[in-house]
């Protein structure tokens, strides 16, 4: 990926100017975008991810596993953390979907969290199935997350068996004869039902 950068004829011995005067990210140095990415600035880190995803764009592997160390750098700063998983997006490796799931297991439901696990399930259902299937088949044993969550993970397991062309191997959600309810993510009192792969 390249973008067009004023004053090319000025920078001849620089390598990540190409001769029609676009910058050449493959070659790009990402330094100064790593110090911009743990800085205290929120909008240059932001920045910082929208590069590191040009970056990968352009085949920088270690822009990748720089955006995998900076999703833990971030703490608990939801904001942040928000930035990286959406730029997570454009690398779609086992490593990077691990990591991904690993927030669901860090991150409870709540009302707080919503929009969080939002973006989480957004980025995941953009993955390929076969690195992300048993990430949500997890999820979904997981009885700590409540109905409306799990009914959430198969509709992404239903449509990525859809997508890999087994439409008739989905996931349904079956009443139960014991039915008990329990309290939702917003608070509310839901029938829960086993989820169930249908045939």
């Amino acid at each position: 990926m390249s973008r067009r950068t004023k004053g090319a004829s000025n920078l001849p011995n620089v390598p990540w100017i190409t001769q029609d005067g676009y910058l050449d990210l493959s070659k790009f140095p990402i330094d100064s975008t790593l110090a911009q990415a743990v800085g205290d600035d929120e909008e240059r880190f932001h920045e910082a991810c929208r590069m590191l995803v040009s970056m990968v764009y352009a085949g920088r592997t270690e822009a990748a596993v720089f955006l995998y160390g900076l999703l833990r750098f971030c703490g608990d700063s939801r904001i942040k953390k928000e930035s990286v998983v959406k730029a997570l997006g454009a690398v779609a490796t086992q490593q990077s979907a691990d990591l991904l799931f690993e927030e669901f297991k860090r991150t409870g439901s709540s009302n707080s969290t919503r929009s969080y696990l939002t973006i989480l399930l957004k980025v995941l259902r953009g993955f390929p199935s076969g690195l992300v299937r048993d990430g949500f088949e997890g999820l979904l044993a997981d009885s700590r997350w409540s109905y409306k969550m799990r009914r959430k993970f198969a509709t992404a397991l239903e449509e990525m068996e859809c997508r890999d062309g087994r439409c008739a191997a989905n996931w349904s959600i079956l009443p139960m004869e014991d039915t008990r309810f329990i309290e939702g993510d917003d608070g509310t009192q839901e029938q829960e039902a086993p989820l169930k792969r249908g045939t």
